[in-house]
């Protein structure tokens, strides 16, 4: 589930793709605890998820390098708990290794839109190589033409 370009339903500010609040059925995206808070004292909706992903999450997602630590969710339920968030800091990949795996992604799609220049530059060349090819033919046949209308007028210069 990706929470890119969606506004908190209470107060309105765009959602933070590393840390945020959706009910769950998943249709309405919050926040913050304190947003949860209004959602459910406005409307009663007591069941929410807190989702934590980590920096480099995206990055390991395209590398196809996730592990559990990555990504963590917690059910929350209003109605069954005074106090229900519990602060419990993730268990994340250390800056350093985030840093590095950012890097290398950056890298890799650096790589990769290189090479997809370099065809799109082979593509070309190819081509003009073909249109050379088909000049020098053209070019090939107007000096055998030269030629023979050289020879045509040697031969009429002779026998006149």
């Amino acid at each position: 589930m990706k929470s890119k370009d969606k506004k908190c339903k209470v107060c309105g500010s765009e959602i933070n793709s590393y840390d945020f609040y959706v009910t769950d059925d998943q249709t309405e995206f919050l926040c913050s605890e304190d947003c949860c808070r209004d959602y459910f004292d406005k409307t009663g909706y007591s069941n929410y998820i807190h989702y934590s992903i980590c920096g480099g999450y995206y990055d390991c997602e395209k590398l196809n390098n996730i592990d559990g630590r990555c990504r963590t969710s917690n059910e929350i339920n209003f109605s069954q708990l005074g106090s229900p968030i519990l602060e419990i800091p993730p268990n994340r990949c250390p800056p350093a290794e985030i840093s590095i795996i950012r890097t290398n992604m950056k890298l890799y799609n650096f790589v990769k839109q290189s090479e997809e220049q370099s065809s799109k530059l082979n593509e070309e060349t190819l081509n003009l190589t073909k249109y050379n090819v088909h000049l020098t033919i053209v070019m090939l046949v107007l000096a055998a033409l030269n030629f023979l209308g050289i020879l045509v007028q040697i031969c009429l210069q002779i026998y006149n």
